[in-house]
Order: structure tokens, then sequence, then C-alpha cells
């Protein structure tokens, strides 16, 4: 089966958005980012750091999974088309490999990681593979508005969350000591010995139950996984992106989702600002896959587009890659720029190595079908070497 390179093209892209929403991690902590104010930032940094908020984060994280799901489809029709053996057996294996690799790079390099939720959304998914594209349609669609209903029972709730500044300032002074001075030791298990007041604040919202949480962020990238196999049955990146339905209309909702997604710097209402960020930041990323497609579609050939189809093609190579470059630039036992008000530089230095990722790609393609991840991935989906 051909691949779709537009889907290849689409995820070299989405590792950028990916790379600078982990920026904020990166530099301010895994809930750090919630208590920005804390680490007291020049105007223009602030200003970056609302950019990356409103036009990266929670937009970029969904076309990864959303195209996950795609790819899952893909390679479930190939094996099928090929008469391949017991294909959920492959697949699954694939998830394990992914799971795997998930748990090492959250063990040993960054705490940040989204491939183990992904291969167990992979896992969830998997039995339903071979079902026709109405039952991914009408269950994703049930999904998203049970997320939706989920959210709006905090919208006309006027409860405030207790915050103690205190506890949220001792928190960031703490993080910021372990993570610019601390051993890589001490760094590694920072997260099971600081007490977090952002989870204490989520077991206000979801009750005390830190599973019933992690089970709800598991079925919404399982939601996304299903309408990227959606996509996927009803080839819907093959179509033309001028129809309106499918793909116009979320262009047009970009403006929308933009603004509501931004709702927290004028809604006072914390809880609602935030929900809705969640909901239009998934809309927001709709509007960014159709608005790719179009532009895609319009200028197919264009040396960009190439560059990142073959980033695409090495995508988990390039995003184990990143967590590297992230730690090594702002911990301590690399060049310890950890909570410091360096944003609107780092984020100048992580498009610059977004580039040269996407070049190195462009060279490597030219000369090996597979990166480096994706090659033993292949060899443990298959159980076989391919030269």
């Amino acid at each position: 089966m051909e691949r779709i390179r537009v889907a290849d093209s689409l995820r070299g892209f989405s590792l950028l958005g990916i790379f600078l929403a982990n920026l904020l991690i990166f530099q301010y902590g895994l809930s750090g980012k919630s208590y920005i104010e804390y680490y007291h930032l020049s105007t223009f940094n602030l200003g970056i750091f609302h950019f990356i908020k409103i036009f990266i984060e929670s937009s970029f994280m969904p076309i990864f999974a959303l195209l996950f799901g795609f790819s899952l489809d893909k390679l479930y029709q190939s094996m099928k088309n090929k008469d391949i053996k017991r294909p959920r057996i492959k697949l699954f294996r694939r998830a394990v490999f992914i799971l795997t690799i998930g748990i090492l790079h959250a063990a040993f390099i960054w705490e940040g990681d989204i491939l183990s939720g992904y291969a167990i959304s992979m896992l969830l998914v998997l039995p339903f593979i071979s079902l026709n594209k109405g039952f991914f349609k009408w269950v994703t669609i049930i999904a998203i508005l049970l997320f939706v209903a989920l959210l709006s029972t905090t919208f006309f709730d006027n409860s405030e969350l207790p915050e103690n500044k205190h506890k949220q300032e001792n928190y960031v002074e703490k993080v910021k000591d372990i993570y610019q001075n601390g051993s890589y030791n001490e760094i590694n298990n920072a997260a099971g010995e600081l007490k977090d007041p952002f989870f204490k604040q989520l077991k206000g919202m979801f009750g005390e139950s830190i599973g019933f949480i992690f089970l709800a962020v598991f079925i919404m990238e399982a939601t996304f996984f299903g309408i990227g196999i959606f996509l996927s049955k009803s080839k819907w990146f093959e179509k033309d992106a001028k129809d309106f339905w499918s793909s116009e209309l979320f262009i047009y909702l970009i403006p929308i989702s933009l603004i509501l997604k931004s709702s927290y710097l004028w809604i006072e209402d914390k809880g609602l600002a935030e929900n809705l960020t969640y909901i239009f930041g998934f809309l927001l990323a709709m509007g960014y896959v159709a608005l790719f497609k179009y532009l895609y579609q319009k200028f197919d050939n264009h040396l960009i587009f190439r560059g990142l189809e073959s980033l695409g093609r090495m995508s988990l190579t390039f995003y184990i890659l990143q967590s590297v470059i992230g730690v090594s630039i702002f911990y301590s036992f690399g060049l310890g720029y950890f909570g410091t008000d360096t944003l609107s530089f780092s984020f100048i230095t992580f498009i610059t190595l977004y580039f040269i990722q996407v070049m190195i790609a462009f060279w490597y393609q030219k000369h090996f079908r597979y990166g480096p991840l994706e090659y033993i991935l292949r060899v443990f989906t298959y159980l076989k070497f391919k030269p």
C-alpha cells in the first residue's frame, strides 16, 4: 500500500509543535508552567509563553495522536492486503515495543513521555481495528460528547478550588533548586519526592482517585486514535481540501478557536477558561490539520514538505532525540537553564534545532529507508530482519 505522503509531512510538522510545547515543560517543569508567575518572566518572555500556550500547547499532541491511529489502520490494511497472517498479534507486539520505549524514556530521559499513553491507547483500539469507518465515527463522536459533558459540569460550578500561594511558591523554588543543581538521580526522583499542588487541585476536580484521572487521559488519547482510524478508513487525506464540510469549515474555525483558547487571559473563572482551552485546543488541532492538507495539496512539490515528510517517517527517533536535547539544555547535568528568564532565546533555539532535524532527516532518508528506532520497531513487529 502506497504511503500517504501528506500524513508523513503533517507528522513531521507536528513534531515542531510538540517540541515547542515541551519547551515549557523542559524549562519550567511538568506542572511548573501552571505557576509561571513565580518564575518572574519579563514582559516579552511572558508574551512568548502565552503564544505557546494559545497557538501550540494542547493542539499538537492531538495531531500526533491522531496520526498514530491513522498509521495503525494503514499498517493493518497493508498487512491484510499482503495476506500477512495474524496482523493483530504483530500490531500487539508493536504496541508492546512502543510501551517499552515509553517506559524507558520516562524512567531514564524525561518524565514528560507520551509514548506509554499512546501504546496503551493502541491496545484499547486494537480489538476494533477491523470494524468499518461508521463504528469509529460514532464511537469518537460519543466519546467527544461525553468528554465535553464532563467538562461542562464545571461550567456552572461557582466553587473555587483553594489555592495556597505560599505552597505553590515553595514548590517552584524546590523544583528550580533540584533541576538547576541536583544530580541525575535527584532529578529522576523529584516527581515522587515533591508534593505538587497541581495534582492536589486535580484531586479536587476529579476526586481522590489518581487512577481515574489517568483513565480519563487514556480514553481521550484513544479517542484521538479513533479519529485517526476514521480518517484512514474514509480516505480523508486523499480527498480535496476544498470540500467545505470536511476541511474548509475547520480552517474557518481557526480564529474562533484561538480566541476562545485564549480565554484564560480574559475570563476570571479559571475552571471555565481551562475547559474552553481543552475543547477549543482540540478544535484548533483539527483546523491545523485541515489547513496543512490544503497547503500541501497546493504546494505538494515544495522542498519544505519533502523535508517534513522525511522527518515524519522518523518521528519516533526524533521524538526521543528531542527529549535528549531538552534535558541537555535545561537540566543541571546539561547546561542548567531550567527556570531562567530566557524563554524567547529558548524559543528561537528550539526552532533552529528543529530545522536542523529536518535537514538531518532529509539527508538520512536519501541513504536509508528507516530511522534507527523505526527499524528496530519494524523488526520487533514482524520478528524478521530486512536489509
